[in-house]
């Protein structure tokens, strides 16, 4: 008996999709859903736009082993009506509730990434989602107009190419210290998972950075170029766009490109998200939540090449470590002095009393502490991904922190050598475990990491790659607008051991009104001026001098407009109404 065409096609059919194979990552909004399709579309929210599930809807899916399923759960209210109740998802593989979260969408502001393992489903299984915006007890609620529930992107992935690409993952620990990392001869345990991370890598042992202030130091690490080249060189101006950044090299070469930021300074007001295919900045956040979304990225990205940016605030003023950590470094303070930078900066160092300045030190190192306890957590959950494998990770900072050094406190005004000496540690497949002597630069972290991923990118860095066998260790040379007096301040450093001169320059004619040399191999505290012969000073103030000419030939940057919001950010947090800054 011979069966009809359009039976044996059915039957076809059927038996080929119970046969399909998984091949990932394997993204469900290509696929035809169970029963009728679901709408779907790009949503936006957050700042960022993905596509989306706009529905319940089923699917029939193979998957492989080791299963993860990456999404995103978000609100679109383009009105910013008031929603109510919660937005409560169900996850389920046929009966089986697989996950169920609810958020609170007047809390949601962008995307909610969630990750679920699929373990013990077999190879094939039905996977269903259920949206629902409902009451506290679960009793549904229609979504007001305009309101639209939306999960995005929802993808299955096999664990098992997770660390078969090459991942990049740049840290800056803002307003570190060199001199507070115990991996450099601290002797409080500030940094034992970084320690680690430089016990198997390579640690440069003199590495400063090419400004005392966040701006400028950050577009320097991102673009190899002096602030001058860049364009970021004061609070009212972004990057000029004139010079490639990193991301903009890896997303020409095919990687994900992602940041997680959280400072103004390091956000797409000042420009800093060129290159990413998504930046996410938010100033309240803090290193746990940091983690938080750098996991979710090495998940979401972890199964093909991606370059993943995470900046760390906690360190930065006002210090207000966690419990957890504060007690490592704590005494039995009794004085009234706390971390809030107003406090403190109306306090003359010199006059602060031992005590109260060692707890100052305290709730900074507590700080410091407990970023490095959640880039761990971080470092732990790549290597259980196994994306250690083939996964490059440099960690450095932006600049450090004056305690009354130079007589004043924070950073910003002065380029002294609690200002720009900073950690630079590099861990991955290929680092041999060393340490560098040799002075580097924030310009080399740029072409450390292109050369590492094999780059051929069309670029004219100034700085070099730490991987060259010879790498050509030039002066290093930094710069600040942000000054007491006005003056805009330059430094030369060839090392160390050597001659380090800082200028301090008229803006409007070049003109130096003042100059300070320092031996830093017998006076590393810059404690007493050494000006040099007439013609060694002559040769280096041409030099210095040229380099901060040079830069500020190039095009300046884009004007910056704060909002009120923003203005009012950079008040709470002491860059406006204090000492005019």
């Amino acid at each position: 008996m011979r069966l009809p065409r359009l039976l044996l096609v059915a039957v076809f059919a059927l038996v080929s999709s119970a046969c399909e194979r998984f091949h990932g990552p394997l993204h469900l909004l290509q696929r035809p859903a169970s029963g009728s399709a679901p709408p779907t579309g790009s949503i936006s929210t957050g700042g960022e736009t993905r596509p989306a599930l706009l529905a319940s809807a089923r699917y029939e899916v193979p998957l492989p082993s080791r299963g993860l399923l990456t999404f995103g759960m978000g609100v679109q209210n383009p009105a910013g009506v008031e929603v109510p109740g919660w937005y409560r998802l169900t996850v389920k593989s046929g009966d089986t509730v697989l996950r169920q979260p609810q958020i609170n969408p007047r809390e949601l502001h962008g995307w909610r990434d969630i990750t679920i393992e699929l373990a013990g489903l077999g190879r094939r299984a039905p996977l269903s989602f259920e949206l629902q915006l409902t009451e506290k007890d679960g009793t549904p609620i229609t979504p007001p107009s305009g309101v639209t529930l939306a999960i995005s992107d929802p993808v299955i992935h096999d664990l098992a190419d997770y660390g078969r690409h090459k991942g990049v993952v740049l840290i800056s620990i803002d307003t570190l210290r060199r001199d507070h990392v115990s991996a450099y001869g601290y002797p409080k345990p500030t940094t034992p998972r970084l320690d680690a991370l430089a016990a198997s890598g390579l640690l440069c042992e003199d590495a400063v950075s090419t400004s005392s202030w966040t701006l400028p130091a950050h577009l320097s690490m991102l673009t190899s170029a002096d602030p001058g080249a860049h364009g970021g060189t004061n609070r009212d101006v972004g990057f000029n766009g004139k010079v490639k950044t990193l991301a903009s090299m890896f997303q020409e070469a095919g990687y994900a490109t992602q940041a997680v930021t959280s400072h103004l300074y390091v956000s797409q007001v000042y420009g800093v998200h060129t290159g990413f295919d998504h930046l996410e900045f938010n100033q309240k956040v803090r290193a746990n939540n940091i983690v938080d979304r750098g996991i979710d990225l090495v998940d979401r990205f972890g199964d093909r090449p991606f370059f993943v940016f995470l900046h760390f605030y906690d360190p930065h003023w006002h210090y207000d470590p966690h419990d957890s950590t504060k007690r490592y470094f704590e005494t039995s303070y009794t004085g009234t002095l706390s971390g809030n930078l107003k406090e403190f900066t109306e306090l003359d160092p010199a006059k602060v009393s031992p005590q109260d300045m060692a707890h100052l030190l305290a709730l900074y190192d507590g700080e410091i502490r407990y970023t490095d306890d959640e880039l761990g957590r971080f470092f732990d959950h790549m290597k259980a991904r196994g994306l250690d494998k083939s996964s490059l990770i440099l960690v450095t900072s932006d600049h450090g922190e004056e305690f009354g050094e130079h007589g004043s406190w924070e950073h910003q005004k002065t380029l002294y050598e609690e200002l720009i000496r900073i950690p630079m540690i590099v861990n991955g497949p290929g680092i041999t475990a060393r340490r560098e002597p040799a002075p580097v630069s924030l310009l080399d972290v740029a072409p450390t990491l292109v050369a590492w991923a094999r780059l051929s990118p069309k670029w004219e860095p100034q700085g070099v790659s730490l991987l060259s066998p010879a790498p050509d260790h030039r002066p290093a040379y930094g710069e600040t607008d942000h000054t007491v007096d006005g003056t805009r301040k330059l430094f030369l450093r060839p090392g160390a051991g050597e001659t380090k001169v800082i200028f301090s320059i008229k803006p409007e004619d070049g003109k130096v009104t003042r100059e300070e040399w320092y031996e830093l191999g017998i006076d590393p505290g810059e404690g007493r001026s050494h000006p040099p012969r007439d013609e060694v000073a002559l040769a280096v103030r041409k030099q210095a001098i040229g380099r901060w000419v040079s830069g500020r030939s190039a095009t300046p940057g884009p004007k910056v407009t704060l909002t009120p919001e923003q203005r009012e950010q950079f008040i709470a947090q002491g860059y406006i109404g204090l000492g005019g800054r």
